[in-house]
């Protein structure tokens, strides 16, 4: 955080804005700046130009025609012509220095940044719209991303350009209010999704001796399936599934740091990407903890329901039934995440959304580690459904870039810090596998270090409707 930029309590501060821009880019670029301005305890209060008192902000064409006591960020032709064309954006307008590093710029010039335009891009995930790539999960995938190419995907560019606006304004006598977490200048969120409730189900044992073990035909294949075929009936009869009192020990571990989680369950199977599950004596035990001790449940949907409303009403349905509440979070399965799925969230009654992170590497996929309203971009209008940006994933580190324990402690460590540096919400996700060294070694150490480092660097430990509840200072139960 800048020097002199220091949280204290009180309302908004209601700052006048003049947004002079062709429809229907008028309307992005007034949700740009309210995302840009709410993290500093400031409400855009839009007006004309001959309505903006001093201090006061003038985005527009004509920046001569305000005094130099407004904050003039001028708008340039380019900036809407790109938008209307809906074409991919292929390298930055320019670079600047923000805190002594260099950021990219989308819009404007380094001389006369476009810090509206520049983050619109990011926050309405417009690249994400005009890049037709996907992977075989129908997801956008970061190599595909101009962060990827940028070099950028752990930097959250946004809030960059905030730390230099919140400069600017505090220059011209706006009084700047970081918002905070429960009092704390900073959050982490551990959210794990439930994909299974049991490992060793009648499938895996096929799969683990018949299918790998005694139709390979390899020996050195049949000796390794051998061990784990041996572990694996061990564990069976065993008293306690590794996924159930990993499922007990997440809750335990947050708990014994003082904090809470968030846990997605799922409560519909409907391919070969779900796993079917119920509410039976151990789920329900798990569910009267998790309220006792705080904990919050959202819905984890079925691998096709991010695009099809009916599976997303009758689960988000059958979860309230488990819980006795209205769920208010969500996240897809496998990160799946349509077009039309904020739309979706958002009919059926959910105000948090936290699966916009990549699948296949860590960082900030829509340039942000603070909370933002998700923007629908067909409909050219901001939902009333939150993000809350998922930074890392356990997955990610270990299956898909295959980084050593040390070097995810690393990673994930260099993430707190940046969370923490502008004052935002670390969210991560690890599943309720993470103990089972036979398939994940050293993931559950991954997740109680972490736990640690986040406690060490003073952050407040909450899941996703607490920490979210808390930085707005609103309930958001309807």
């Amino acid at each position: 955080m800048v020097e002199g930029l220091v949280p204290f309590p009180g309302s908004p501060y209601r700052l006048p804005c003049c947004v002079e821009a062709p429809a229907p880019y008028a309307d992005r670029a007034r949700y740009a700046l309210r995302m840009l301005l709410l993290p500093l305890g400031i409400d855009p209060v839009w007006v004309g130009r001959d309505d903006l008192a001093a201090p006061g902000l003038y985005y527009g064409p004509d920046p001569d025609a305000v005094p130099p006591t407004q904050l003039r960020v001028p708008l340039r032709p380019e900036a809407p012509a790109y938008f209307d064309a809906r074409t991919p954006l292929a390298r930055p307008a320019d670079w600047i220095e923000v805190d002594g590093e260099r950021w990219p710029l989308l819009f404007g010039t380094a001389a006369e940044p476009d810090w509206i335009a520049s983050a619109f891009f990011w926050l309405s995930g417009w690249q994400e719209h005009v890049v037709r790539e996907r992977d075989a999960s129908g997801r956008f995938p970061h190599a595909a991303s101009l962060q990827a190419r940028l070099g950028t995907t752990t930097r959250p560019v946004v809030d960059a350009y905030r730390l230099r606006l919140a400069v600017d304004l505090a220059a011209r006598g706006v009084p700047i209010r970081p918002r905070t977490w429960h009092g704390a200048g900073w959050a982490f969120c551990p959210t794990h999704d439930v994909d299974a409730l049991r490992k060793w189900r009648p499938g895996i044992l096929y799969r683990e001796v018949v299918q790998h073990a005694l139709l390979n035909r390899r020996r050195e294949a049949v000796a390794v399936r051998a061990r784990r075929l041996a572990r694996g009936l061990a564990d069976w009869l065993t008293p306690g599934d590794p996924y159930r009192t990993a499922l007990v020990r997440l809750m335990e571990e947050t708990r014994q740091r003082g904090g809470t989680a968030t846990f997605f369950l799922k409560t519909a199977a409907r391919g070969a990407y779900d796993v079917p599950y119920r509410e039976g004596p151990f789920l329900r035990r798990c569910l009267r903890d998790f309220r006792r001790h705080g904990f919050e449940v959202g819905l984890h949907p079925s691998y096709f329901a991010c695009d099809h409303p009916a599976y997303v009403a009758e689960e988000r349905a059958r979860l309230a039934g488990w819980i006795g509440e209205e769920p208010v979070s969500v996240r897809s399965h496998y990160l799946r995440f349509a077009p039309v799925t904020a739309r979706l969230y958002e009919a059926a009654g959910f105000r948090i959304d936290s699966t916009l992170g990549f699948a296949e590497h860590e960082g900030f996929r829509h340039g942000t580690c603070l909370p933002f309203q998700v923007f629908d971009v067909e409909a050219n209008r901001p939902l009333d459904l939150w993000e809350m940006p998922l930074v890392l994933m356990e997955g990610t580190l270990f299956n898909r870039r295959f980084l050593t324990s040390e070097e995810a402690r690393r990673v994930t460590d260099e993430l707190l810090a940046t969370c923490r540096r502008f004052g935002g919400v670390a969210v991560m996700l690890w599943h309720n596998a993470i103990w089972d060294d036979l398939d994940h070694p050293g993931w559950g150490q991954h997740f109680t270090e972490t736990l640690d480092e986040a406690v060490r660097q003073g952050a407040a430990l909450l899941s996703l409707r607490a920490a979210l509840e808390s930085w707005l200072g609103e309930s958001l139960g309807r």
